[in-house]
């Protein structure tokens, strides 16, 4: 394998990477070191909330070095400098901590450990929050605390004796600074919960014995959960109810997301108002301006709502030089229901080279056999980038033209294997290709190293089956 072909297998998480370096000697997997820390510098996930953090991938890859210690080094340095950045690097690398200390790893530990006290000094010092709302100090110590409770030790022991520590001082810090609430740490919460089991967390919280700190955590829980629904009630009365409080309200200055969710269309549909939606359609086909038109398509604008709008319309705003509403009606178009009409407009856009990944999201709902050259070719063409998210939906609506029938392009499931960034996509791309036979036993082989685990678990289970099938 090439240093090139190295990276970019990297970066989608293939299991081609961990299998190459399996395969050579330590003197060989030198030339690939400098990649392997280049990936520990930065956020290998593409949307680490769906896929995950590739932690586990990546401590994988540094396994098969004979020395970790340049690699607890850079993992080191950079969370040091990431505790202070949003995103999610610094979620991998307490992650990657995490296996390490599994391992008994005691450099790691201690590492985890002062990130864990640095952090809560800087929260503590903490009188007032960025100015565009976000807090990456209180966002990563909340990761960091689940790291250390939940994935740092098997042992039920010592986790429980964590979850208290991290409980006490979270009820310290609520308390003694205003700047926070049990909001701000509620997924430590859950996943201590899941980790623990609620009913060992409802001892921990409200039995005998226990410190006043953590009955102070615990009280605060209870008032914020009382607070929240309170507050979920009050919007649900203040929501509007038809199409005409929609419409006049948008009106009169009313932001969505304010006066309602950007699902009030679909809540329109589960609530049998199919009416309502019409009328929202119909307030879209007749406003004249392209702000008003973009709101009232947002809440049209999905699988359950897009059927309502005249088809001219949206045709007509996804060429509007109003890029916000030109990329609403392309996602209108890309969940209306199989027309000829939208057919034919995807394939004159592809025919032009314009708006190829959305034109290819369009055609793959109105897929004929007859399209397969176009098609794989379109496909083909998007860009896949980090930065350009728009071959990510495209290719989660290629899939779709994989639901029924054999004669579909089969050789996209393996180019879309081999060069989607985002692992959690990967996973149904290599399901669709084990329905259709497609996974030879190097694929497979190669498969056991995803970083997506899921895939792991699937394949190992088809690996078992063919060894089974050989005994």
């Amino acid at each position: 394998m090439t240093k090139k072909q190295f990276q970019y297998d990297l970066q989608r998480g293939l299991g081609s990477c961990v299998l190459a370096l399996k395969n050579m000697s330590d003197s060989e997997k030198e030339r690939f070191q400098p990649l392997v820390l280049w990936g520990c510098s930065r956020d290998m996930a593409y949307d680490a909330q769906c896929e995950g953090c590739r932690s586990f991938y990546l401590y994988e890859l540094i396994m098969e070095f004979a020395d970790i210690t340049p690699f607890l080094d850079r993992i080191e340095k950079n969370l040091i400098h990431s505790m202070h950045s949003s995103g999610w690097e610094f979620a991998q690398d307490c992650n990657l901590l995490a296996f390490f200390v599994s391992d008994r790893n005691k450099r790691a530990w201690r590492i985890l450990t002062h990130c864990y006290d640095t952090l809560l000094q800087i929260l503590s010092k903490k009188r007032t929050k960025k100015r565009d709302g976000l807090f990456p100090e209180r966002d990563n110590f909340e990761y960091l605390c689940v790291s250390l409770a939940c994935e740092c030790f098997d042992d039920r022991e010592r986790r429980t004796k964590l979850y208290k520590m991290i409980v006490r001082d979270l009820g310290i810090l609520i308390n003694a600074n205003t700047l926070y609430d049990y909001d701000d740490f509620e997924w430590f919460q859950a996943a201590s919960e899941d980790t623990l089991g609620k009913k060992t967390i409802q001892k921990l919280l409200y039995g005998t014995n226990v410190d006043e700190n953590i009955k102070n955590y615990a009280h605060l829980r209870e008032e914020c959960l009382k607070a929240r629904e309170s507050e979920r009630e009050r919007k649900q009365k203040v929501e509007p109810q038809t199409a005409d409080e929609v419409y006049q309200r948008l009106k009169n200055g009313e932001k969505i997301g304010q006066m309602c969710s950007l699902m009030l269309g679909r809540t329109f549909m589960k609530r049998d108002k199919k009416l309502e939606v019409l009328k929202l359609a119909t307030y879209y086909k007749e406003e004249v301006e392209d702000e008003m038109r973009y709101n009232l398509l947002r809440l049209l604008a999905n699988r359950d709502c897009a059927w309502a709008c005249e088809l001219s319309c949206l045709i007509a705003d996804s060429q509007s030089k109003n890029s916000e509403l030109s990329e609403r009606a392309f996602v209108a178009l890309r969940f209306y229901p199989k027309d000829v009409r939208v057919r034919d407009y995807a394939i004159a856009l592809l025919q032009k080279k314009e708006h190829i990944a959305e034109a290819v999201s369009m055609l793959a709902a109105n897929y004929e056999e007859s399209d397969k050259e176009l098609f794989v070719e379109a496909v083909k063409q998007i860009p896949i980038t980090y930065e350009n998210g728009y071959w990510h939906a495209a290719f989660y609506d290629v899939m779709d033209v994989f639901a029924s029938g054999k004669k579909k392009p089969n050789e996209l499931l393996l180019y879309m294997y081999r060069n989607t960034l985002c692992s959690f996509c990967r996973e149904y791309v290599v399901r669709e290709m084990g329905r259709r036979h497609m996974l030879t036993r190097e694929l497979l082989e190669e498969m056991q190293y995803d970083s997506n685990s899921d895939i792991r678990k699937y394949v190992d289970k088809k690996l078992r089956v063919i060894k089974n099938n050989f005994q």
